[in-house]
């Protein structure tokens, strides 16, 4: 059915002499709410994760592949990299995965749909280990243990702008200062 389905759709399309889409009749497809909760399945790298939704009545949860917005990690062993991890790739995702695999973690998302792929990026949190009251930011944690970098280094932040990510970047920047200053994971003089 669904193989004759995308042949009538692309006999279709070959045989139209114009075709006119109206994005406002498109819609995005969101894979997540702008905020919510969910538990993670498991650890991919130091700075993505796969988060489980809540499984419709007799059916399998989703999972959804969440990666935190504007920090990197250090790359796992792939094809792409002829099977060698980068320096400190493996204790990233060790540190990440024994924090919070089966726990359930709080997420914002940012960029979703057609201009991310197959994937989320945003935020997530969970309480703080040492305070439950306090939420902790796993991308500025992740940061500032030296396990993550941000994508953009330096520079000054306008903490005073209404954009809604200038406290995240700032605190991506300072994290990212007291990680270089303490040589912590990447930063150390002989990285794992």
């Amino acid at each position: 059915e669904q193989f004759h389905l995308q042949s009538c759709v692309i006999s279709a399309l070959q045989n139209a002499t114009s075709i006119t889409i109206n994005k406002d009749n498109i819609k995005m497809i969101s894979i997540l709410p702008a905020t919510g909760s969910a538990k993670v399945k498991s650890v991919l790298s130091g700075d993505t994760v796969v988060l489980l939704g809540r499984a419709a009545e007799g059916g399998k949860a989703p999972e959804v592949t969440f990666t935190f917005e504007r920090v990197t990690a250090p790359r796992m062993a792939s094809k792409a990299n002829n099977n060698v991890d980068d320096p400190e790739a493996f204790p990233s995702r060790e540190w990440l995965r024994n924090l919070c695999v089966g726990k359930t973690v709080f997420f914002e998302t940012r960029k979703q749909g057609a201009t991310a792929g197959d994937r989320v990026y945003g935020l997530l949190f969970m309480p703080d280990p040492s305070d439950k009251t306090k939420q902790w930011n796993l991308s500025v944690e992740s940061v500032r243990r030296g396990f993550c970098i941000p994508k953009v280094l330096g520079g000054d932040v306008d903490t005073d702008a209404a954009d809604e990510s200038a406290g995240y970047e700032s605190a991506l920047q300072v994290a990212y200062k007291e990680a270089v200053s303490n040589r912590a994971g990447v930063h150390s003089d002989k990285p794992l």
